[in-house]
């Protein structure tokens, strides 16, 4: 056999692998088999859910295709011809618009058009320092006050986060509409999503992606968030677009617009995350490997290729030399160290990424995707394994797309964080080649089989679509999922301008009391602890327990850096141990106080303005409430009118309440 017959049947096995390692890893729970189902918790009533209502689809659907073969075939037909007939601009805008209205409205219903994560709220704030006309702020002398988990505060103050996440939100906010950056990203990648499927597929699987990217809740819920990943899953689907003209390309002028345009796209998402642009890169490099042999034209335009990518690197490598003291150091780095690094080792807070936690990162990704990817009846992972096992003739597009799918998987298990946001949000940059393989699958099954079970099968997925948008008593729905967000406390959708319209707030400082967990990392930050070490501490020992050794600390005269944060953890490991355990006065306050009233610093924190000389000011500023240490402000803020903020109980629900800072508990 030669060897290039041998290359062939190699190649067409890769379909049937990929299909097999989305059943182990996606279908069967095999994260919660390593984690003593901790890893998805909801898995079982996923499964019973795929098993009544999916199970009854499938009953269903194959009486109908047979009894009433006819009307299914003239019914589909019908439908078919119709949405091909509409004029691609009409249906591609309608789709687009339909992304962006979905995800414009969620943002508002669901989340108050406000940040919850912090992420978002360290890039909306870094924002705010771009339209400052600085790429960091000094720091400040309360750095205690502001302080968030993502940010840095030592020698400057800036967000973790490459420039490129910040700077798509500085647009925004120029604007005074951040909150819509996401949705008309979203948007623009529903026509990019049908661009390369067309080119890739024809119009039918085109459109079929186009509309099933522009109905994933997953897409919807996240591109309602200020999250960096909709940029760069904006910016992959440009460059997998122009991909599928470079490969085509019949003359050197529209070889090299196609690579310029992708070596823009993939240098601006590394602006944006390196990691994501990375994979993409190293993916779309290999497909145009394929394509270089005997064609001189395309050779060139690799070199079109570098420089448009290296322009917007240059850049990010200038804004990493002046903030993070090295070109190619990143936020991360400074913040954690090496502990930040993609591989196996201890991570920030002191866990081993081992191979075996790697694994289980990958087998919850796939798991999430079957339910939060559509939340369909069936399991998404599982339509996408039969569609791969259903391909007789693979294109160079599948193989791509799956090469896509998996890098994007491995990638992520060898990173030591666990990513989830409103679903497996490290897989989000690998939404189309998801969307577009599940779009695929009926088309390819439907080419295999024939008489009751094709028609079953182009049944199947409109049916579950269906499902998901219309069963309002469902949880595992769209409308209830939507009713989950909107059912949590409503102080989460709380707006700083709300505050300040609705209380006419002036000249004013406002305290919000974020709890005391959130208290005390921010003493440990005042005190000089990294992040890493802070969240060792606090999940060592009780909240109690980390406020005495904290308290302690702090008495010390003179203070003593040297030895601190050995100190603090023995003084909290002994206080948790004391039989039976004393709770002192303070521990009582700090509970007193919580429970009458605390909220979310998240929304707040990135709504303070920025002066001239780089400082906090605004006719409003924002801080957090740290107890008796307030008091260290009033040099600085003693002109203000001091307000605290927080979720006091009214009629038995929390609701937000604004007093003067005199009237509350001290």
């Amino acid at each position: 056999m030669s060897e290039d017959r041998k290359t062939t049947l190699n190649m067409a096995a890769i379909p049937t692998v990929a299909a097999f390692l989305l059943c182990v890893f996606g279908l069967y729970p095999l994260a919660n088999r390593l984690t003593d189902g901790d890893a998805v918790q909801w898995y079982s009533h996923a499964q019973t859910i795929w098993l009544v209502i999916g199970g009854a689809l499938l009953a269903v659907l194959p009486g109908l295709a047979h009894w009433q073969a006819g009307r299914v075939d003239r019914f589909w037909n019908a439908v078919s011809e119709r949405v091909l007939r509409i004029p691609a601009p009409v249906f591609l805008g309608g789709a687009a618009l339909f992304a962006f209205a979905a995800s414009a409205i969620l943002a508002v219903i669901c989340f108050g058009r406000q940040p919850h994560n912090v992420d978002e709220v360290a890039q909306l704030f870094h924002a705010r320092i771009l339209l400052s006309g600085r790429l960091s702020l000094p720091p400040d002398p309360n750095p205690e006050f502001f302080g968030m988990e993502n940010m840095i505060d030592r020698n400057r103050w800036y967000s973790q986060f490459p420039i490129g996440g910040p700077a798509f939100l500085a647009i925004g906010l120029a604007l005074r509409a951040a909150w819509l950056v996401n949705p008309v990203l979203l948007a623009l990648t529903v026509l990019s999503v049908y661009g390369f499927a067309r080119r890739a597929y024809g119009e039918a699987v085109a459109r079929a992606s186009a509309l099933l990217f522009a109905l994933c809740p997953f897409a919807l819920f996240v591109g309602a968030s200020f999250m960096n990943h909709v940029p760069v899953v904006w910016l992959t689907s440009v460059a997998m677009v122009q991909l599928a003209i470079w490969m085509d390309a019949e003359s050197s002028r529209e070889a090299n617009r196609a690579a310029a345009i992708i070596g823009l796209a993939l240098g601006v998402a590394f602006a944006v995350r390196p990691l994501d642009a990375l994979v993409a890169a190293g993916v779309i490099g290999v497909m145009q490997l394929t394509r270089l042999r005997h064609s001189s034209a395309r050779i060139r335009s690799i070199g079109a290729e570098i420089v448009g990518g290296l322009i917007p690197v240059a850049i990010l490598f200038y804004v990493n030399w002046r903030t993070n003291g090295a070109p190619m150091r990143l936020g991360y780095e400074v913040l954690y160290g090496d502990a930040h690094s993609l591989g196996f080792h201890l991570d920030p807070y002191g866990t081993a990424h081992t191979p075996m936690r790697a694994i289980m990162f990958a087998s919850k990704y796939l798991m999430q995707l079957n339910v939060l990817l559509f939340e369909w009846p069936l399991p998404a992972v599982g339509i996408i394994a039969v569609g791969l096992l259903a391909l007789r003739r693979p294109s160079r597009w599948d193989y791509f797309l799956i090469g896509l799918f998996f890098a994007q998987t491995i990638a992520y298990a060898l990173y030591w964080h666990d990513g989830s946001f409103r679903g497996p949000r490290f897989l989000f940059n690998a939404l189309p080649a998801i969307v577009i393989l599940t779009a695929r699958a009926p088309f390819v099954i439907a080419e295999a089989t024939r008489g009751t079970v094709r028609r079953t099968v182009i049944l199947a997925l409109p049916a579950c679509v269906l499902i998901a948008w219309l069963a309002f008593g469902m949880s595992d729905s769209v409308p209830g999922r939507v009713r989950m967000y909107t059912r949590s406390s409503p102080i989460l959708r709380i707006g700083a301008a709300d505050v300040a319209r609705k209380n006419n707030l002036h000249n004013a400082l406002v305290f919000i009391n974020e709890g005391r967990q959130a208290r005390n990392l921010h003493y440990l930050w005042e005190l000089g602890l990294s992040r890493g070490s802070t969240a060792r501490l606090m999940m060592s020992a009780s909240s109690c327990a980390v406020r005495m050794s904290i308290d302690a600390e702090t008495s010390l005269r003179p203070p003593r850096t040297a030895g601190r944060l050995d100190r603090l953890e023995r003084f909290a490991l002994a206080f948790d141990k004391q039989e039976p355990p004393t709770v002192p006065y303070v521990c009582t306050e700090d509970v007193r106080r919580d429970d009458a009233g605390s909220a979310s610093y998240a929304p707040f924190f990135p709504a303070n303005s920025i002066d001239a000389q780089g400082r906090i000011a605004g006719a409003v500023v924002y801080v957090l409430d740290l107890g008796e240490h307030n008091e260290v402000l009033r040099s600085r803020f003693g002109d203000r009118r001091w307000y605290r903020f927080g979720a006091r109980l009214a009629s038995g629900e929390p609701a937000p309440t604004l007093i003067p800072y005199t009237d509350s508990p001290k």
